[in-house]
């Protein structure tokens, strides 16, 4: 059996057995029998896994449109109708580039991870670093099916490599639930608490422990993500950075806040220099970006309402949005991108707003590179925080939730929450403050996901949900060529 799609250039193409040619014959391309023979092999074999963490459809581009963009604190004002389409809930083909792209690419992924999973157990070499690799594959195999689940619901679930014939049954989302919980205990076992060198950047047990309490949350179960996440945060391995605006740019990656990132560019143990970060490119400023994703209107009103203890404007508004009487934070000023605008995208309106974070403004660049060499970060440890104060105030326990709250606030000098809150109002304050902090870093959907709030109420806030159908969009439909090819996947409710 041939490797085949093992290395980035050479994965380009579908996702389950349907789809990847595992019978190909180049004599010059690494197969079964003369790769994963060596533990350099096995390192190699697990950073491309990793490297398919760069792709548009994992966290190069697309999966912020179908989290973010798709929610109430973002839209598509774009001339790509389909792509404009995506975050109204309406497709003309399933095979939208998006959609295909997101699918495929987490597949993808889980088919390297598979592959190593399967192959580096029976590899004679350290034992260490061989459950080290085998526990970083899992791991990655659990996060590219914690978004297929938050996004899909009904999966295909594929946990060791295909043969030409296979063809993976869909099952429902506690099944996959189960096998990411599982994936992620295996993973913390075997994973360090922290790497030096070059192998900076690879998965940690401080990522696989987040992750695992990042589950349990969207499963409901309050007890065991609190004392998992509480884990986390009394292992003393990380603090907020002193900077919020220090998160988002390739000036401190993978700093004490930081438990998970994607490692764009060629700092890192990739070493791939190859795929780089081009959200901005799509959502930022027209001009030097596309701005098909904007932020809406709604969002921006939402940071208004908060002041810091000097009564200025929440800065991490300035740092996720660029809006007409936004200071200047960073190199290009904010007035730059209101004073020409003569875009196609829409008509000129002084009331124009774009995405800020994960922009190359503060390098003062005439434009946006396709390929930033800025990493994405997939957990922060303010996130952490704010997951623990969640599942302490569903779990009635919502004094105890507002001290992690306020260390979060209190970095950006926004005052304490107010003390007496019910568990209600605590649960709002939560969502709002995850809102404010993690904008534009793919959490939202999951966040409403969590607490059943992604209804056609939501129009009240991002007119795009007029077209949201309940029982139906809560959901993406599987891509129509999947189905083509596997006829045990199926189509998700109502598509």
């Amino acid at each position: 059996m041939r490797l085949g799609r093992l290395f980035p250039p050479a994965l380009v193409g579908a996702t389950l057995a349907g789809c990847v040619n595992l019978d190909l014959t180049d004599p010059n391309e690494p197969s079964t029998d003369t790769f994963w023979q060596t533990s350099a092999q096995a390192v190699a074999g697990v950073n491309a896994a990793y490297n398919a963490l760069e792709n548009n459809g994992t966290y190069g581009r697309w999966l912020v449109f179908a989290t973010d963009l798709r929610s109430d604190i973002g839209m598509i004002l774009s001339p790509w109708t389909d792509l404009s389409n995506f975050t109204k809930f309406t497709f003309t083909t399933y095979d939208f580039e998006v959609n295909r792209e997101i699918w495929q690419h987490h597949y993808e992924a889980i088919f390297r991870a598979n592959q190593a999973i399967a192959r580096v157990p029976g590899i004679p070499m350290d034992a260490t670093l061989r459950d080290r690799i085998v526990g970083e594959a899992k791991f990655i195999r659990a996060l590219m099916y914690f978004n297929l689940v938050t996004l899909y619901g009904n999966v295909p679930l594929t946990t060791t490599p295909p043969t030409p014939t296979d063809r993976p049954a869909t099952v429902a989302p506690a099944q996959s639930w189960a096998q990411i919980e599982q994936d992620l205990t295996d993973a913390r076992a075997a994973l360090p608490q922290s790497y030096s060198g070059a192998d900076v950047g690879r998965a940690t047990w401080g990522a696989a422990t987040a992750l695992l309490g990042k589950a349990q949350m969207q499963q409901g179960k309050w007890s065991a993500a609190a004392a998992t996440l509480q884990e986390v945060i009394g292992s003393g391995l990380y603090d907020l950075m002193p900077n919020y605006a220090d998160n988002f740019t390739d000036r401190f990656e993978n700093n004490k806040e930081s438990l998970f990132e994607v490692q764009f560019g060629d700092r890192s143990f990739l070493s791939s220099g190859v795929r780089g970060l081009n959200i901005s490119r799509m959502v930022g400023p027209c001009g030097p970006s596309y701005c098909d994703g904007r932020p809406t209107r709604w969002y921006v009103d939402q940071f208004l309402q908060d002041t810091t203890v000097a009564g200025q404007t929440d800065p991490r508004l300035n740092y996720t949005i660029y809006y007409k009487g936004g200071t200047d934070v960073y190199t290009v000023p904010n007035s730059q991108y209101f004073a020409d605008d003569t875009t196609t995208h829409t008509i000129r309106e002084d009331t124009l707003i774009y995405f800020k974070k994960y922009g190359e403004y503060y390098l003062g660049l005439p434009g946006q590179d396709w390929d930033a060499a800025i990493n994405f970060r997939v957990i922060r440890y303010a996130d952490v925080l704010l997951l623990e104060a969640e599942a302490l105030n569903e779990l009635g326990r919502t004094a105890e939730a507002s001290p992690l709250v306020d260390q979060v606030r209190a970095r950006v000098t926004l005052p304490p929450l107010p003390a007496g809150l019910s568990q209600d109002a605590m649960r709002d304050r939560i969502l709002r403050e995850r809102m404010f902090e993690l904008g534009l870093e793919g959490q939202r959907w999951a966040d409403l996901q969590r607490h059943a709030r992604i209804t056609p109420a939501l129009q009240a806030d991002d007119a795009e949900f007029q077209f949201f159908a309940a029982g139906k969009s809560e959901l993406l439909p599987i891509p129509q060529s999947e189905i083509d090819v596997n006829p045990n996947a199926r189509q998700n409710p109502g598509w």
